[in-house]
């Protein structure tokens, strides 16, 4: 540092040399303690320990060797200064090295620097900070993992409000910093996690369990219920294994879990990979209790599950018209509806052909053409698809090639153009194109001259109505050709 004695500066090189160097003895000599050098920090660049404003030569000296510590100038260019007496202006591009990553980065400055009785007053450095925030942000990204671990959610926020990325992976055990919080029980973090981005479906690298199933193992009911308000499913297979959710639950004694989830809906049924039902598994785990305290929550599980299995039995029961819808018979359903049954009840998860379907989608289906025009005249919904399939009452229609069918769901007052040209969950594929891949030339005239029937709907895999048709009826067929001019005229591909 100079001290006062010292003559003014008579150059402002020295200043822009130290500054593109980061060398701080360089520097010091302009330095006193009210001197400032600042970073301006903002939460793009706030996982930059060198950001913000530093005051005084140690502090600023610092601040210069946490900057080199993470970036090694190899060399930069000093244009476009100017100097008016006490404020000093210039352009620094610098090619270096981020050290963390071993990666080259060229970072673009703006430096300001106010000079007041021969020293220093004051440095602004604008810098673009964003080419070594990419090179370090897969690094970076793991400091959610440790802060997880810490359970440090204030961090953690400060992390991912800077922009790493929060669906980060801990390289050790595959799981997502979304899984590792559910499964330590962090309810604050994860429901800041799912707020602000975080994958509910991915599964981990090494058994395929979603953050779901990590929940269940953390036993916290809260958690669970913040994923599946969120849209996790209920009944997620791990592929190792072949664990739902609620079988982990089972698995760590997490009886309030399990009430949780059996208010969710899930699917009992189910057959793990090593070929235990999950009654099986119950059993199992009631077995290996070797303390009062477990065989009590296994006991309130058993219970808990036993009592969803029956109320799921007496839904089934009380669904009369569905029964009959199920055995074909038009006479009971007609009779039905004229005492003004419920036309619209949804099958439990019983691991059954017919789970989460109504009436109308079961009619369809099983082509009950009699059925199907009761339900309609009846005012059924035409607008909902069952949970299986995904799929609309149009959709089975054509799915079937069951012209008749298609006709009487066409003559719903409820249809739309929504309705008409619904494309589906599972594929993306519309009623017109479910009828052209299987070959039913009648339903898919009857949509294409429909009046609310539009093309140009791309699916899952890219294919529109016309490259469907092309591969299943050949570019020169006619029903191809019509889709062509149809698309062409409509200005639709």
């Amino acid at each position: 540092m100079r001290d006062s004695n010292n003559p003014e500066i008579t150059t402002v090189q020295p200043i822009l040399e130290a500054l593109a160097q980061g060398d701080c003895q360089q520097l010091a000599v302009f330095l006193s303690e009210q001197s400032i050098l600042e970073y301006p920090q903002n939460t793009s660049n706030a996982t930059l320990a060198f950001v913000g404003r530093h005051q005084g030569v140690e502090a600023i000296g610092r601040c210069l060797n946490k900057k080199s510590e993470l970036i090694d100038i190899r060399a930069y260019d000093i244009k476009n200064s100017v100097f008016d007496g006490d404020r000093l202006t210039a352009e620094i591009k610098t090619s270096a090295i981020c050290r963390e990553t071993n990666q080259s980065v060229t970072l673009d400055e703006l430096l300001v620097v106010q000079i007041s009785a021969g020293f220093v007053q004051s440095i602004k450095g604008y810098v673009d900070w964003s080419p070594l925030l990419a090179r370090r942000r897969s690094i970076q990204s793991q400091q959610i993992i440790n802060e997880i671990e810490n359970n440090n959610l204030a961090a953690i926020k400060s992390l991912v409000e800077s922009g790493l990325d929060v669906n980060v992976r801990d390289a050790k055990t595959g799981l997502t910093a979304l899984m590792m919080a559910a499964c330590r029980a962090q309810v604050e973090t994860v429901q800041y996690l799912v707020d602000h981005g975080a994958d509910i479906y991915t599964a981990d690298s090494k058994t395929g369990a979603t953050a779901l199933h990590k929940a269940c193992q953390g036993q916290n009911s809260t958690i669970v219920k913040i994923l599946t308000d969120a849209g996790a499913f209920i009944d997620a297979v791990t592929p190792t294994m072949g664990h739902t959710p609620i079988m982990d639950a089972l698995w760590y004694l997490a009886p309030d879990v399990v009430k949780h989830l059996v208010q969710c809906e899930p699917n009992l049924n189910t057959t793990t990979h090593y070929g235990f039902s999950l009654w099986d598994h119950l059993d199992y785990e009631t077995n290996v209790q070797s303390t009062d305290t477990g065989k009590k929550i296994m006991a309130e599980i058993r219970a808990a599950l036993e009592s969803y299995q029956e109320n799921c039995q007496k839904r089934i029961k009380s669904q009369t018209v569905m029964a009959a819808t199920q055995k074909g018979d038009s006479d009971c359903v007609h009779a039905l509806i004229e005492k003004q049954e419920d036309i619209e009840s949804v099958y439990p998860h019983v691991n059954t052909f017919s789970d989460g379907h109504n009436p109308l989608i079961i009619a369809a289906r099983d082509n009950h053409l009699d059925i199907v025009r009761l339900l309609v005249e009846a005012g059924a919904e035409v607008d909902v698809f069952d949970w299986v399939f995904k799929g609309y009452p149009l959709h089975k229609a054509t799915y079937n090639g069951r012209a008749d069918v298609l006709k009487e769901i066409l003559k719903s007052p409820k249809i739309t153009e929504a309705v008409v040209n619904v494309q589906g969950q599972i594929n993306g594929y519309t009623p017109l194109i479910d009828a052209l891949w299987h070959g039913f030339e009648e339903c898919a005239q009857i949509l294409l001259e429909h009046p609310l029937c539009t093309l140009g709907h791309i699916a899952h895999d890219g294919k529109n109505e016309y490259d469907v048709a092309c591969q299943v009826f050949g570019t020169t067929h006619p029903l191809t050709q019509k889709i062509k001019h149809r698309i062409n005229g409509s200005g639709q591909s």
